[in-house]
């Protein structure tokens, strides 16, 4: 039996999570977060980047104002970091271990989250960036 390097295998994983939500270009999803407010997802603005430079996505808040969320794969973790629209950067960062398995399962330690790369639906990809919003919202 073939044995693959577990790192090997996180970064092949964040390639593929982070190049399918990319391209996605998931928009118009809702976020209700724990206090009652909503944001809302309103589109992928780096869908011409390689995913090595971070995929971002605009978030509107319910008072009008907007933001970005920048998702990036680092020494083995997905960082989430939320910046203005001015790019000034906000201190609302939220990191996510990651496992990544040969038949496409990628887990989100953290997030209690897994998806399936290879069967999972553009909702199933919706639902999990609708989480990563929603956490790296919470650390505010």
């Amino acid at each position: 039996m073939i044995r693959q390097d577990p790192d090997r295998l996180r970064e092949q994983a964040a390639r593929r999570l982070l190049r399918r939500i990319r391209d996605l270009n998931l928009g118009d999803g809702t976020v209700h977060l724990q206090d009652g407010q909503t944001v809302r997802i309103t589109g992928c603005t780096s869908l011409d980047h390689p995913v090595e430079r971070g995929v971002r996505y605009r978030i509107s808040f319910s008072d009008g104002s907007t933001e970005v969320v920048e998702l990036e794969w680092k020494d083995g973790r997905i960082f989430a970091r939320r910046t203005r629209e001015d790019k000034e950067e906000l201190d609302c960062e939220a990191s996510f271990g990651l496992n990544g398995h040969p038949t496409g399962l990628v887990e989100l330690a953290g997030l209690r989250s897994s998806i399936d790369l290879s069967t999972a639906s553009p909702e199933d990809f919706e639902e999990l960036l609708g989480r990563i919003v929603e956490a790296t919202v919470a650390v505010a």
